[in-house]
């Protein structure tokens, strides 16, 4: 089971905004790392720590920086190392299939409409004012997990848990804790947290396998916006195309059927491709590298071949 639990906390190879050395710095690194500062802030001094919590009245009394801050204010518990974990580990897949610019739109998004709009509720109903909640990393990480099931239905926690399974129990207990606190500024928060998070998710790429309503952006992988046009003024009469030619001598033609710009969403996972293949063939390679390609036996070997394939055609 080890070997599930390191692969899972492995990192990721992405394009980050800073090096450190030989290490980029992404943008999930940025928010684990200023979370767990947060942490200490708490320890050393509560007033500056309290200044980072989301308040929708003290927003609109001018501190509009809370705002932004709330996901990175974590109390120092238990509890709260895992949620900064978890966030650092899925974090780093999310951000993959987003793309640095799309990603960091995506986090401004979930973290800055949501409170926006509880503050804007606020004025008419102090009922949706809350004070007191430090809900750190762990809405972004729940938000995270419905993109995910959004755009891999098909794909199953250690083959058994659908993701949006997983991602409608988190919320449920979410909900019921703080239903239970008669909090009902907090529910209507969580609630557009994840509505937030699948409508920009829809908009910058990702979650399209569900029906959710959203903007098209048209942005490439690094958050640029693509432009229709290659130029102003004149410009060359685009070439015309040959035909494409089948095996059987027929034409094929290109009608306008045909999208403009391809399609930025990744394509799903085979039924049969499941997170715990990915695992799965590290820890085979794990064993190549520790003792040699003998060490595995035959349906080791067979195994081998079909979890290179498969993921390889993912």
């Amino acid at each position: 089971m080890s070997q599930y639990f390191a692969a899972m906390f492995r990192r990721r190879p992405n394009d980050g905004w800073f090096r450190v050395s030989h290490y980029d710095v992404t943008t999930v690194d940025i928010m684990t790392a200023l979370a767990v500062a947060s942490m200490f802030v708490k320890a050393f001094s509560e007033e500056t720590f309290a200044l980072l919590v989301f308040e929708g009245a003290a927003v609109r009394s001018g501190e509009v920086w809370r705002l932004v801050t709330w996901p990175i204010a974590e109390v120092p518990s238990f509890f709260a190392v895992i949620s900064i974990a978890f966030f650092w580990s899925f974090g780093q897949q999310l951000e993959a299939l987003f793309g640095r610019g799309r990603f960091l739109m995506w986090v401004l998004a979930v973290t800055i409409i949501p409170a926006l709009t509880v503050t804007l509720l606020g004025l008419a109903s102090d009922t949706f004012d809350f004070g007191g909640i430090e809900f750190g990393l762990g809405p972004l990480f729940l938000a995270g997990i419905w993109v995910y099931a959004g755009t891999y239905p098909n794909v199953r926690w250690f083959d058994v848990i659908p993701m949006w399974g997983i991602a409608a129990g988190f919320t449920v207990l979410q909900l019921l804790v703080l239903s239970d606190a008669g909090n009902t500024g907090a529910i209507v928060f969580l609630l557009l947290v994840v509505a937030a998070a699948l409508s920009a998710g829809r908009s910058l790429g990702l979650a399209s396998a569900w029906p959710i309503p959203h903007i098209p952006l048209n942005l490439d992988p690094n958050g640029r916006r693509r432009s229709r046009t290659r130029s102003v003024g004149r410009s060359k009469p685009p070439k015309a195309k040959r035909p494409k030619r089948g095996t059987s001598g027929q034409s094929v033609v290109e009608g306008p059927w045909k999208n403009d710009v391809p399609s930025r969403v990744p394509a799903p996972p085979s039924p049969a491709a499941s997170p715990t293949d990915q695992i799965e063939l590290d820890h085979l390679l794990d064993k190549i590298s520790d003792q040699g390609m003998d060490a595995l036996s035959g349906d080791e070997k067979q195994r081998l071949n079909e979890l290179s394939k498969r993921l390889r055609n993912r």
